[in-house]
């Protein structure tokens, strides 16, 4: 665990004005999963991309409660700002007590990869932004390296099983849901 520590210190020393402000925005697309909520439930109003956001929304769902209502509480880690008071966070503390895995990370993931499997033009751009979200959980030392790389695997773990579960479930029983399955869903 040293070596995280000494990246997120290095993290620190690399703080600048315009990163601060961008990492601020970013990690606030993050907050309490509403941009993620939000694509999910526009991408299940138009029907062309109706079972995208199906698949999208289940996945967030599902990993909400591995990672933010089961793992948080069984693996209990405190933030790095707390274990090292060294490590300063210049946004507002999250009320989350526990860091590991990442619920911004994750959720982003769950989401964006739940989209790439479907559409990669559509899913390309979200899979930067779900990075991007999760540098900036490092950025304002919220979260340690394998925290967020434990949320990202959560996420495109759950995004491709909900993929693959809600594909035989729809090839099984998908006359029994019609509403998913329009002609144009992509």
């Amino acid at each position: 665990m040293d070596w995280e520590f000494e990246f997120l210190h290095w993290i620190t020393e690399s703080r600048n004005d315009f990163l601060t402000g961008f990492g601020k925005v970013l990690t606030f697309l993050g907050d309490k999963g509403i941009f993620w909520i939000l694509l999910c439930a526009v991408l299940v109003i138009i029907p062309k991309t109706r079972k995208i956001g199906i698949y999208a929304g289940a996945a967030l769902v599902i990993q909400l409660l591995l990672g933010e209502v089961l793992l948080k509480h069984i693996i209990q880690r405190e933030r790095p700002f707390v274990q090292d008071t060294t490590l300063t966070t210049i946004i507002p503390v999250p009320t989350g007590k526990y860091s590991f895995p990442s619920g911004h990370t994750s959720s982003s993931f769950a989401v964006a990869v739940s989209v790439f499997l479907h559409n990669k033009k559509m899913g390309i751009p979200l899979i930067f932004a779900a990075f991007m979200i999760m540098l900036s959980r490092l950025y304002f030392c919220v979260h340690f390296p394998t925290d967020v790389m434990a949320g990202l695997a959560l996420g495109a773990a759950v995004a491709v099983a909900v993929f693959f579960m809600m594909n035989y479930l729809l090839k099984k029983h998908g006359d029994r849901f019609p509403w998913i399955n329009n002609k144009g869903v992509q």
